[in-house]
This record gives C-alpha cells, sequence and structure tokens, in this order.
C-alpha cells in the first residue's frame, strides 16, 4: 500500500468517525455541496462537526465563499490531509511547508498499521470486556465521555448503541479491581479500520492500561479482517503509546 493510499484511509477514517455521530435519533446530518457538517437536534445534547471537506479544484474565489462559510458556523472542522496548498493558505493564512520534521509536542499525529505489520498479540491478565449489550454500552459511552469531554454527552449512552448493534463498531473496556479505568474502540469501514476513543480515567494513567485495551481492539481488528488501522494522535506523547504497539507516522 503506497503512502498516498495510506494518507487517503487516515482522512476516510477521520470522516467515517464523525459522521458516525449523526447516526442517532438525536442527531441531524446535512450534506452540503463541499463539506457535510452535524449536529444534535434543537434542545438536545451532542457534537457539532464540518466533515468530509470536497474544496480541492475549485476556483480560488469559490474556494474563499466556501471556507468563509464554514468558518462562519462555529464548528470544528477535519479538513483532511490531502488539501491543496492553494486551500491551506485561504484557510489559515500561511503556505504550507513540506519538509520533514519531528512533531512538535501538541501537533496532531496521523498514524497507521497495515495487517502485515501487526505484533504478534501478546495476552494480559487484564480484564477487557468486548461490549455486547446496552448496559455495556452505556457504561462505555459514560466512562468516555467523562475522560474525554468531563461528562458531556458527545456519546449518547443511549441512541448511540446503534453502532455496535447495527454498524459493526466494536467498543472495549478495561476493568482494574472491578472498575471501568480505560476505553478503546475499533470503527471498521469496509476494511479500512480506525482505531478511536482510547483513554483512562485521569488518576489511573501511566500503569500500561490504555496500552493493553488497545493491544486487544487490535488484535481483534486484524483477526476480523481488517487491512489496515488508521488513527489521529492528539499529541507527540499519546503518539509514543501507538508507536509502542506497532503503528507508524504518515502526513
Amino acid at each position: 500500500m503506497t503512502n498516498r493510499e495510506i494518507i487517503k484511509h487516515i482522512d476516510d477514517g477521520a470522516n467515517y468517525y464523525v459522521s458516525l455521530f449523526g447516526e442517532a435519533v438525536h442527531m441531524e446530518k446535512t450534506d452540503k455541496k463541499y463539506y457535510s457538517y452535524l449536529k444534535p437536534k434543537s434542545g438536545e445534547q451532542g457534537i457539532s462537526f464540518i466533515y468530509n471537506v470536497r474544496i480541492n479544484g475549485l476556483p480560488t474565489e469559490q474556494m474563499k465563499t466556501v471556507i468563509d462559510e464554514m468558518k462562519s458556523m462555529n464548528m470544528p472542522i477535519w479538513l483532511g490531509l490531502d488539501l491543496s496548498d492553494e486551500a491551506v493558505y485561504i484557510f489559515f493564512g500561511k503556505k504550507p511547508t513540506h519538509e520533514k520534521r519531528e512533531p512538535k509536542e501538541d501537533d496532531e499525529v496521523y498514524m497507521a498499521m497495515l495487517s502485515e505489520e501487526k505484533p504478534e498479540y501478546q495476552k494480559n491478565d487484564h480484564k477487557i470486556i468486548k461490549v455486547h449489550t446496552a448496559e455495556e454500552f452505556a457504561l462505555w459511552a459514560r466512562t468516555t465521555n467523562n475522560i474525554f469531554t468531563n461528562g458531556y454527552p458527545d456519546i449518547h449512552p443511549v441512541n448511540h448503541f446503534i453502532w455496535c448493534e447495527k454498524m459493526g463498531v466494536k467498543c472495549y473496556i478495561l476493568y482494574h479491581n472491578d472498575v471501568p479505568v480505560s476505553v478503546a474502540s475499533i470503527m471498521d469501514n469496509n476494511g479500512a479500520a480506525s482505531l478511536e476513543f482510547v483513554g483512562t480515567v485521569s488518576e489511573m494513567r501511566r500503569k500500561g492500561f490504555a496500552k493493553a485495551v488497545c493491544e486487544k481492539a487490535v488484535n481483534d481488528a486484524f483477526a476480523d479482517g481488517a487491512s489496515i488501522i488508521t488513527l489521529r494522535s492528539i499529541n507527540r506523547s499519546v503518539a509514543k503509546l501507538y508507536q509502542s504497539i506497532g503503528f507508524k507516522a504518515y502526513g
């Protein structure tokens, strides 16, 4: 698989991840001509996001109009790694650089692992469950929301169970002393998977729990037929965890 193909899978994984938030009765998704967005319905809580941005190749003035329109919506935006230099300049106001460099501490790092690169799975002694029931999903969702958003329901503990029930998302919970302390999930988009929602409750970090639940999720994904697993690391320190599992940086 070429680097360009891998980077496209990273973009596709990010867009698929965002789109799944809209797969719930309390959310609404809108597809515009050059981008898509989702947000909670009136009176509901949830994530708002612009994704699947398709502006490469537009005439300059039209590109400016679309970018201004997206910015006016005051939502986070996933632009994609294949964004043209012109689009980068218009959006950020500076020309992109293409030299290779080590990522800075706060840079988002884009990573992937191919099936032929997967390490041998070393089963550990931790109790890790794969979510099957609505009750297990609700626990996973509450734990994940507590880790990432201080409890704000980006993930609805009931309405988003459709992820596991009908959309093939695999969610994992690691227990320590019978208490859920770490989570992860795999979102499989036709054999190209992404590793998402990896986190540990604050008081239990740096004990190897996130690595253990990631290794379980990654092993299962490849066993289920994934050809590639992608992810987006929030910073360089977290990227080191994924590198220790076997992921490589791209883009």
